[in-house]
């Protein structure tokens, strides 16, 4: 399960570039890091853009924020 079907904002491991990364299914907005507390702070803290994610959800069919 990812963390993105629990949380809006998630964190995952990339692999293959080593990265930990933190990603808003809201407005989209990401945050990459060598390490994963970096990583985790972004996600805990980040606030969405209410214009961006209403913007975002108009142009994916999704409900506005």
């Amino acid at each position: 399960m990812s963390s993105w079907e629990v949380w809006p904002v998630g964190v995952e491991w990339d692999e293959f570039r080593s990265l930990h990364i933190a990603r808003c299914q809201c407005c989209a907005e990401s945050f990459t890091s060598s390490r994963s507390g970096e990583a985790d702070g972004w996600a805990d803290t980040h606030r969405c853009d209410p214009e961006l994610a209403a913007l975002l959800a108009l142009v994916t069919d999704r409900r506005a924020a």
